[in-house]
């Protein structure tokens, strides 16, 4: 600990600084250029988009996809930094003078953890904060190009015993499970042929497990005068879970809202798995970044004269690269309730740490 705060050891956390923000800036720069590209493809296709626009919905959309690269612009800016030293001599001499190679690997990890807890407790709120704007804007560009008047709307088909539902609401709250303003349309099959036999329009409409919970609403039959209605419900055979995930995106939710969001689901009887995978995940996040910083400096201390070094800086980014889909292999068996949330999020960053520790180990003392 104390070769972190030497004169040393700041020299050493400032160049990994200094190479992760140059790896943070080419990142970036390819993430704009990219998902500029990419909003003018599908968006612009759909709708009258121009340049700025397009680079207004990139910009929205950049924080999220900052936090997602997060992990690899921190392994190649560590990587880019110790490679530095490593050219320069400075490694050499370090070495000479009796500093072990566990002391790289402390400051290293050191950055992620911090560079981690910025990013759960201030990029991610951002980024969710963005990424709802991204989606709405890019919603609204849609409902443009359909329709002159720009009205838009949540269609929704479900089946019926005798015969279909058709529900199209004004919008959806945040939780993904209430409808403002819904309408249900009711069609019964008469003759292979469906039959309009009553509406009804509600002010909301809850789904609850196996049902939808309707509020302040009218009920209209063809021929019949509207009937008005403080509460009623109708079975549905709707997953309420597929509604949430279908709304609501995890990357809409930003770190503190994540834990209010998971215990109303659970209190209405949803499974959010999806939500608690990313809840664990950004639990574990500063783990990670620690993971992926440690593997950069272990990578990167094969002596340049020595030789090989570019065969272990390939390496480290063929463990990096392992890593990531192995954290989304976990996240795969999660959502299939295989494992425990918890275990797939974590999983990655301890084989991560683990893996490096143990190269150092390697490296170190044979």
């Amino acid at each position: 600990m104390g070769f972190m705060f030497s004169r040393l050891g700041r020299y050493v956390i400032a160049r990994v600084v200094v190479g992760i923000l140059i790896a943070l800036l080419a990142v970036l720069s390819s993430i704009l250029l990219i998902d500029l590209v990419e909003q003018m493809r599908t968006v612009g296709a759909r709708a009258e988009l121009s340049i700025l626009e397009a680079l207004r919905l990139t910009l929205l959309k950049t924080p999220m996809l900052v936090e997602q690269t997060l992990p690899f612009i921190v392994l190649a800016g560590v990587m880019m930094a110790i490679i530095g030293l490593n050219r320069s001599s400075e490694l050499v001499a370090m070495r000479a003078s009796g500093v072990s190679a566990w002391r790289f690997l402390a400051p290293a990890a050191l950055v992620g953890v911090l560079v981690g807890l910025f990013t759960i407790t201030v990029l991610n709120p951002v980024g969710a904060y963005f990424y709802r704007s991204f989606e709405n804007e890019r919603a609204g560009e849609y409902s443009t190009a359909q329709s002159g008047a720009g009205s838009a709307g949540i269609w929704i088909r479900q089946g019926d015993p005798d015969g279909q539902v058709v529900i199209h609401a004004n919008g959806v709250d945040s939780s993904g499970a209430t409808l403002q303003g819904a309408t249900f349309m009711f069609f019964e099959e008469r003759q292979d042929a469906l039959r309009f036999t009553r509406r009804i329009f509600a002010e909301t409409a809850v789904l609850r497990p196996g049902f939808w919970q309707l509020t302040n609403l009218v009920e209209a039959t063809p021929g019949g005068r509207p009937i008005r209605h403080a509460n009623l419900a109708i079975p549905t055979t709707l997953d309420a879970t597929e509604m949430i995930d279908r709304f609501v995106a995890p990357a809409s939710l930003s770190f503190w809202e994540l834990p209010g969001f998971i215990h109303e689901a659970r209190q209405a009887g949803f499974a959010p798995t999806r939500y608690e995978l990313k809840w664990q995940a950004l639990l574990a996040y500063p783990l990670l970044l620690a993971a992926m910083a440690g593997l950069g400096a272990a990578f990167s201390l094969q002596l340049q004269r020595l030789g090989n070094l570019a065969r272990w800086g390939t390496a480290g980014v063929g463990v990096g690269l392992f890593l990531f889909f192995y954290g989304q292999l976990a996240g795969a068996f999660a959502m299939t309730q295989s494992v425990p949330a918890a275990v797939a999020a974590w999983s990655a960053p301890f084989a991560g740490m683990f893996i490096a520790l143990a190269i150092v180990a390697f490296m170190e003392d044979g």
